[in-house]
């Protein structure tokens, strides 16, 4: 099925004020941003006073935020917090462009699976990709509506911003657990403000963001009163994005569903969906060991015959399923045993395999749960 036969713009389900909030983003006022790409001024302001930036152009209507000290002193602790990751993020891409080889990258797709909103890692492993594709439990939400917030709520809002970003910006991962309580604040709801303003970080504009129905049928089923429903409802988003220097615009889909197989009954179509975009790239980080679990045996096996390159760390695919043909491993860093309560995800196979290699391919970088000092591993296999 073609991805234009999948794609409607949600309504119904997830409530009138959510569609018109997410609707607003892709009607404001437009600005030229590069080669003639047009980028929404309000979003883009938006992303980048939840980041620490003033808008540049201003938004008369948001200066009034942007000039209160609850603002100063969320710029400080941004730009502060952003220069030591931006040192990170320089040496993963140095690292990037000398280990992983993607052919024809501008035309490929980035697989994500339990990405949350972790847009930090994909752009910075794979700048080029012409569309991402995440997924995982969070819902996507959206962004807050500036205009209308009173001083007190977002001097609250930066608060919690800071508040989300902590552990990304000193481990280079998320906490599930956590996650759970700083993306559903009064302020800062979804994944949405979060990979936004991961955006606005970075130095890339948003064009539109758009909430999306894959399966329209499927929602207005389990919209019917006393229907059976799926433990989580799918909810999906797209952000079209850009870089103000570059020539073309580039695509993030997010959808929040829970992939494992008794789950995915509910959505018969998702993985097919996410195949139509292979042979794809595989990003698989701080994955919780989820593919080591046979409860996850669809969503494994689509993602084993989706992607060419796989780049992950000892929580993404187990090392048995692409330790042979038709696989080629390239083995980064050092293995260390789980972190406790992750014991369950031990591979006494991948162990050996890098104590055979004892010349091992350093990692210059924190990439999964080991992250103190140069303790990471990296998995980098092509087909």
């Amino acid at each position: 099925m073609k991805m234009n036969q999948f794609f409607r713009v949600q309504s119904g389900s997830i409530g009138i004020p959510f569609v018109v909030g997410m609707l607003a983003w892709s009607l404001l006022g437009h600005a030229i941003a590069g080669d003639n790409i047009e980028f929404n001024r309000r979003a883009t302001a938006t992303a980048q006073i939840l980041a620490g930036i003033s808008p540049n152009p201003p938004d008369p209507a948001l200066k009034r935020l942007v000039d209160t000290d609850a603002f100063k002193e969320h710029q400080q602790w941004m730009t502060s917090s952003w220069n030591q990751v931006s040192h990170r993020i320089q040496t993963m891409d140095a690292w990037r462009s000398q280990e992983i080889k993607v052919p024809g990258a501008q035309k490929k797709t980035l697989l994500y699976p339990f990405s949350g909103p972790d847009f930090v890692n994909a752009y910075t492993f794979f700048p080029d990709h012409a569309r991402y594709v995440f997924f995982s439990l969070e819902r996507p939400g959206t962004l807050p509506d500036l205009e209308s917030v009173t001083l007190v709520q977002f001097g609250k809002m930066l608060q919690d911003v800071r508040s989300a970003f902590h552990d990304i910006f000193e481990r280079n991962y998320f906490i599930t657990s956590y996650m759970t309580k700083q993306l559903t604040t009064p302020w800062l709801r979804g994944t949405v403000p979060v990979m936004a303003t991961m955006m606005a970080l970075m130095n890339r504009r948003i064009i539109r963001i758009e909430p999306l129905d894959l399966f329209p049928d499927l929602t207005r089923a389990y919209d019917v009163p006393d229907a059976k429903r799926p433990p989580v409802l799918m909810r999906a988003v797209r952000v079209e994005f850009a870089n103000p220097n570059g020539a073309g615009a580039q695509q993030l889909y997010y959808v929040s569903l829970d992939a494992t197989d008794k789950a995915l009954d509910y959505y018969p179509e998702f993985l097919s969906w996410v195949s139509q975009y292979k042979p794809a790239t595989l990003l698989l980080k701080s994955a919780s060991y989820l593919l080591h679990d046979n409860q996850f045996s669809k969503t494994r096996t689509m993602l084993l015959d989706s992607a060419d390159v796989v780049v992950q760390d000892d929580t993404g695919i187990p090392y048995r399923y692409i330790s042979q043909e038709p696989w080629q491993v390239k083995l980064y860093g050092r293995y260390h045993k789980p972190i406790r309560p992750m014991k369950y995800g031990y591979q006494k196979d991948l162990e050996a395999a890098y104590i055979s290699r004892p010349e091992q391919a350093p990692l210059p970088f924190p990439f999964g749960y080991h992250w103190r000092g140069q303790q990471s591993g990296l998995i980098v296999a092509h087909r």
